[in-house]
């Protein structure tokens, strides 16, 4: 028989295990505070219409034929191609024309096929800022055998709803110039495998810049802080990550991936309730019905979240149908679901930062 009074230690033992582990984990989720973690309500309903009617009035942009956002990238984009080039040239050129810092990650890394080079691009509005929103996706496009892969929802989509986004806010942002967190995009290189995905094979410039930005500041950072002898690493000013992918097909819906910002998810959940209420969305896109953290997909975030950055991870579950086939051009994309979704992340984004709207 176990002798009770070892067992009672033991038990004693696993108590004050758990005690300090709660605490542990409190004092983290102190440290990684939101500046608005209950942003759902932040505008009122007069704010929302406001939103609502602007993104109508700017819809065109994402257009799928003609939109000056969206048509450009419905293009196949493998690293170094032509189409590749474009994506990079209108990522810049808009933002740059908006006041973004641009910043290039440029790299040389091993591949299936060779050494390859790619390029992470990063754009900041107001740099100097001591906290930083971040907004991501993946630009380029996979190598698929048979023919030219365009990858319309992997993720020419996600790429021009961050590029609607700055230019839909681009008048409130630039108005609040005292707050102490700015809006920054990243577009990842790499992130589709060349032959067959694993940890070695896939979301390689995700993988650079979680480990420069570790150690290093951005250099928009520094330009902007040029008076400053020392600079922190700029995942110390990363508060929250949103990582979008598989956006545009008509059967999109997005479950709480991540516990660490399953509250997030909620707040986002009845934004998006307040939206399709007032009748400015067509339906709901937010999967509550999935408990968080009950599935996850391998994506850009990994890096970041390893090194304890939070995401909201907006992928699709299931998978669009036409995911990493041919067919993933225009024709799989939903007008309706990209304007739906265009005015939920506007109005996440609008909330979150708490513009003047």
């Amino acid at each position: 028989m176990m002798n009770l009074n070892w067992l009672s230690l033991q038990l004693l033992a696993l108590t004050l295990w758990a005690v300090v582990a709660q605490a542990t984990l409190q004092d983290e989720l102190r440290v990684r505070a939101f500046s608005n973690p209950h942003f759902a309500n932040v505008l009122n309903d007069n704010q929302l219409k406001r939103l609502a009617s602007t993104a109508r009035k700017e819809s065109s942009w994402l257009d799928i034929k003609k939109g000056e956002l969206l048509s450009p990238v419905l293009v196949p984009r493998q690293i170094g191609s032509p189409g590749y080039r474009a994506t990079q040239d209108l990522i810049v050129t808009t933002l740059g024309q908006l006041g973004y810092a641009i910043s290039w990650d440029n790299f040389t890394t091993a591949t299936p096929m060779g050494d390859i080079k790619m390029s992470n691009i990063i754009a900041t509005k107001n740099p100097s800022a001591a906290k930083r929103l971040v907004l991501a996706a993946h630009y380029e496009s996979k190598i698929v055998p048979g023919g030219e892969f365009i990858g319309a929802t992997d993720s020419a989509v996600p790429v021009a709803m961050i590029l609607d986004i700055a230019k839909g806010l681009a008048g409130l942002i630039d108005k609040q110039t005292d707050s102490d967190i700015s809006l920054q995009m990243v577009f990842f290189d790499g992130e589709e495998a060349f032959e067959k995905w694993t940890s070695t094979d896939s979301i390689y410039g995700a993988r650079h810049l979680a480990e420069f930005w570790e150690h290093n500041p951005d250099p928009a950072t520094v330009a902007a802080l040029s008076g400053a002898t020392e600079h922190r690493p700029e995942l110390e000013r990363v508060e929250l990550m949103v990582l979008m992918d598989l956006i545009g097909a008509p059967d999109n819906m997005f479950p709480a991936f991540q516990i660490p910002t399953a509250d997030l998810f909620t707040q986002l959940s009845k934004l998006e309730k307040r939206l399709h209420g007032a009748e400015y969305t067509s339906r709901l896109y937010m999967n509550t019905a999935m408990p968080p953290g009950a599935a996850g997909v391998e994506d850009d975030h990994l890096p970041f979240v390893e090194r304890d950055i939070p995401v909201l991870h907006l992928i699709s579950m299931p998978f669009p149908k036409v995911w990493h086939k041919l067919s993933d051009n225009a024709e799989a994309l939903d007008a309706t679901v990209i304007a739906d979704m265009s005015l939920i992340m506007r109005s996440f984004v609008a909330s979150y930062l708490r513009l003047h709207v």
